[in-house]
């Protein structure tokens, strides 16, 4: 039963991406990036892991696409800001996992390296909101188990998804949202 579910989530997805990136070149390395992330919410609710046999192997793929993409969009910037958002949210995220002391998986700080890069290809803003948001959504989440007594305080919560719910917030609205916050 849920296998179709997945499917019909993934091409909402694609969708959805397709009408936020709207006509680029690039659109085929946010499929990618797309469908990457998403297995690996799914695998990280399931079994609370993010496993590199699909991250690294996903965020090659993705770059491969993205660089051509980018290119024949005319904006070599980008790939430099994506470069870069990448290594800030992995940056830190690492330093949230290192004070955490075991209390937040390495695994989220490499989902970062996906992330951050297609945030902020799309610009510093998008990636403000996206790791906003999915720190906000995480928050949410967990605040909700607890309250409802499905999780205690000592029990491992996954990350991944709300840090992929967080993106595709900011990849929809973000720069809608960042020109509010900022008063623009």
């Amino acid at each position: 039963m849920r296998y179709p579910l997945v499917e019909a989530g993934t091409a909402a997805a694609f969708a959805g991406v397709a009408l936020a990136i709207g006509s680029s070149w690039a659109l085929p390395a946010y499929w990618a990036a797309t469908a990457t992330a998403l297995a690996l919410a799914l695998v990280d609710l399931d079994h609370k892991r993010i496993p590199n046999a699909i991250l690294f192997p996903g965020l090659a793929v993705s770059w491969a696409l993205l660089i051509p993409g980018t290119l024949a969009d005319g904006d070599p910037w980008a790939l430099a800001r994506a470069a870069g958002g990448a290594a800030a949210y992995f940056g830190l995220l690492l330093v949230v996992a290192l004070a955490a002391r075991g209390g937040f998986g390495f695994g989220d700080v490499k989902l970062a390296l996906l992330l951050g890069t297609f945030l902020a290809h799309r610009s510093w803003e998008v990636l403000a909101v996206g790791v906003f948001a999915g720190f906000a959504v995480g928050g949410l989440l967990g605040a909700l188990l607890l309250a409802t007594r499905r999780a205690g305080r000592k029990d491992a919560m996954p990350f991944g998804p709300a840090m992929v719910v967080g993106a595709a917030v900011a990849l929809a609205w973000g720069m809608t949202i960042a020109d509010w916050d900022l008063g623009r």
